[in-house]
């Protein structure tokens, strides 16, 4: 059997209460990112899609058939990633992150110089 690996999940802030014994439907937009496959000497051919989650569509309050009101509220690293590839690209992003990583050194020597100032 196959495995779906969701990643990226953040939490969803609301002002609505989320009640006991009550199921909730939520619509993932996700996309594929990486799959795995078993080394040839495991018994096992489990593969595994590793999936990011890239947004939550909505959120059903199943036993009222209600839609549930949110936000999502975003780590610094996502909002990285928005503001990265809005301006670069999606197929850029890996690269200017190795990239950064390169230059590590000389840009935290500005980032010093600029905080002593």
């Amino acid at each position: 059997m196959n495995k779906i690996v969701l990643t990226g999940l953040r939490d969803l802030k609301t002002d609505e209460v989320i009640n006991d014994q009550t199921d909730y439907g939520i619509f993932l937009i996700a996309s594929l990112y990486a799959i795995e496959t078993p080394a040839k000497s495991l018994d096992e051919e489990e593969v595994k899609y590793k999936l990011k989650v890239e947004r939550i569509d909505s959120i059903i309050d199943l036993k009222k058939d209600k839609q549930v009101s949110f936000t999502k509220s975003r780590s610094q690293s996502q909002k990285w990633r928005f503001i990265t590839e809005g301006k670069l690209g999606k197929e850029e992003y890996e690269p200017f992150m190795k990239w950064l990583l390169g230059n590590f050194d000389r840009i935290s020597e500005e980032y010093i110089e600029f905080i002593n100032k």
